[in-house]
């Protein structure tokens, strides 16, 4: 009966406890949200958003899709004050669900469970209809949510390129051991501190999500 970001700012604040927000999308409500209604950050306990990239990009050479999509929408994420968490692509490809699990999710007579099935095998990387192994995607996220011990992130600056070019939309990571030319001659700025997705343990969230997947019929879901 609302818009998006209402519901967002509405559910936010009813909440009992502080909420954990998992963007899988361009970041263009979150933004909106944010500037629009910069209360409910008191009651945001963190955002973990899938977006952004260390390394290569998917969008273009060196940018991902979701922050590419609205550069401007992730800088406010990145500085809104609340504790932000970012599942790259580097941590995002590397997730793939075996083929034998998506074979046995798409013979599943459970209708939730096969469903998961067939869309895993369009997935990325498909290789055959034999062999339909695919990559978990989006759920990623979720997963270093419910478990985040399965997540190995390093405390970063980030910031979002939104100059016109090639690299428009690039997360721009500094992993630097010490500081560069630029800081020593003052022309150094602020950025914003994120905790980067570096490295996953792909079994333990692979099989944390066919548990959920294959056990959901059981609770009604």
């Amino acid at each position: 009966d609302v818009d998006a970001v209402s519901l967002l700012r509405r559910e936010i604040l009813a909440s009992p406890r502080p909420v954990t927000l998992i963007p899988t999308a361009p970041l263009t409500n979150i933004a909106l949200l944010l500037r629009t209604h910069p209360e409910v950050t008191g009651n945001i306990e963190r955002i973990v958003f899938m977006g952004g990239a260390v390394g290569a990009g998917n969008a273009t050479a060196v940018a991902e899709f979701n922050v590419w999509h609205d550069p401007e929408a992730a800088a406010v994420l990145l500085t809104a004050g609340v504790p932000i968490t970012m599942y790259g692509l580097d941590v995002f490809r590397r997730v793939i669900v075996p083929a034998e699990d998506v074979r046995r999710l798409r013979e599943s007579t459970e209708p939730g469970a096969n469903l998961a099935g067939r869309l895993l095998a369009h997935r990325d990387p498909v290789t055959s209809e034999e062999n339909p192994a695919g990559g978990l995607g989006d759920a990623g996220a979720v997963c270093s949510v419910a478990d985040p011990a399965g997540l190995t992130t390093h405390r970063l600056p980030v910031e979002v390129n939104l100059a016109p070019g090639p690299a428009r939309g690039q997360t721009v990571v500094d992993r630097r051991p010490r500081p560069g030319e630029a800081e020593l001659h003052g022309e150094a700025r602020e950025q914003p501190l994120v905790d980067v997705a570096l490295d996953i343990e792909v079994e333990r969230y692979v099989k944390l999500y066919l548990s959920t997947v294959e056990n959901a019929g059981a609770f009604g879901v």
